[in-house]
């Protein structure tokens, strides 16, 4: 599908073309008009754009996705982890990681991204995408960078979901990714994601990795042994384990009997 340019903003979308940006906002927009010369507010150039099919709407008022020559028209670039990017694009002060299983598919430990991206944010914003699972989390380890954004590293994503059992969507689905999460656990630095959390998030982390990193478990148990009785979840326990002291009504399968994947 052929695209033709408006007259005037040629040299705006020239500066678009070089700098290949994926979301572009208003103000950015307004700082490339002006480089450019134009006058016409960046409000206007946006839908100008829009109507030729250079921008494409995403999720996010005042935000767009940006389609390049070289794509032959008016298509987007399908990215899952668009709405996010076009949240943090319009609130850059909203720090946050990838989670769960969107947080493993982006570090590839994962085969497929969930249909809602999960999210843990230092502290929950205002509002959120709909196609956005939103917790709030603080990791002690750096977060690494995939996929354009951050996400939490392979210790975070374990210790978040013991921490905020209900933030995960599919329990179900833990069970396909955990063992490749698990095998990249480094022990000393999931001691040092436990370090100012509640004792039960110590417990509930050891109960998971029982028995794919019983090595961690153990390290776990050693420095942070349970001294009562810990909840995973709600509801009437479906299992409950005398050596992590845990009473689980969660999980749709049994972290003992994971396969150790050192």
């Amino acid at each position: 599908m052929a695209r033709s340019i408006p007259k005037g903003l040629s040299e705006v979308l020239e500066e678009l073309e070089l700098e290949r940006p994926q979301l572009v906002t208003t103000a950015q927009l307004a700082e490339l008009c002006g480089r450019s010369g134009v006058r016409t507010p960046a409000k206007v150039v946006a839908s100008r754009l829009r109507e030729k099919g250079w921008l494409l709407a995403t999720p996010q008022r005042g935000v767009w996705e940006f389609a390049p020559a070289e794509l032959a028209g008016a298509y987007s670039s399908a990215d899952p982890l668009l709405p996010l990017k076009a949240h943090a694009a319009a609130h850059p002060d909203d720090r946050f990681a990838l989670a769960s299983q969107t947080a493993a598919w982006a570090l590839g430990l994962a085969d497929r991204v969930p249909s809602v991206i999960d999210a843990a944010f230092e502290r929950m914003p205002a509002s959120v995408p709909d196609e956005v699972n939103a917790s709030t989390y603080r990791p002690n380890v750096p977060t690494v960078a995939a996929k354009g954004v951050s996400a939490l590293a392979p210790e975070s994503v374990v210790v978040h979901m013991a921490q905020r059992p209900s933030a995960v969507r599919s329990w179900q689905g833990v069970a396909e990714w955990l063992p490749d999460v698990a095998y990249e656990l480094d022990a000393a630095k999931v001691l040092d994601e436990l370090k100012g959390r509640p004792r039960a998030v110590a417990a509930r982390t050891g109960y998971l990795l029982q028995g794919a990193r019983p090595d961690v478990a153990d390290a776990v148990m050693e420095t942070t042994p349970p001294r009562s009785r810990v909840r995973f979840g709600t509801g009437t326990a479906v299992r409950n384990d005398e050596r992590w002291q845990v009473s689980d009504s969660t999980l749709p399968f049994d972290p003992r009997e994971i396969e150790d994947v050192r």
